[in-house]
């Protein structure tokens, strides 16, 4: 993955903090039925992206799907690397990162 510039790192570390916030904030149900969704989608698909889940979803709190995938991805989930234009108009075609299920190889590179 190419490195970050420090815009871009101080950008990610906002973005990173906002969502955090904004999954804080949320209610327990709507980051509950996000990570189930989460879980169930990973059973039948190798990859995962917020464009992936959103039309299966209730209406949850903004933020939350996002924040959510970030945060399994400290354990459950890994980035690939690739990211793809959103599909919500609210979020104007930014990208979004695409994540994979965190396999034992995975593990075991983080621990080296």
């Amino acid at each position: 993955m190419p490195r970050l510039t420090l815009a871009e790192q101080v950008a990610a570390d906002v973005r990173d903090k906002t969502l955090a916030q904004l999954v804080r904030q949320s209610s327990s149900w709507d980051r509950k039925v996000v990570a189930q969704a989460v879980l169930i989608w990973m059973r039948d698909h190798d990859t995962v992206s917020a464009n992936d889940l959103r039309s299966q979803l209730p209406n949850v709190a903004a933020g939350v799907l996002p924040g959510v995938l970030r945060g399994m991805s400290h354990n459950y989930l890994i980035g690939t690397g690739a990211y793809v234009p959103s599909t919500s108009k609210a979020t104007k075609g930014h990208r979004i990162a695409i994540y994979r299920r965190r396999t034992a190889a995975d593990q075991t590179e983080a621990a080296a």
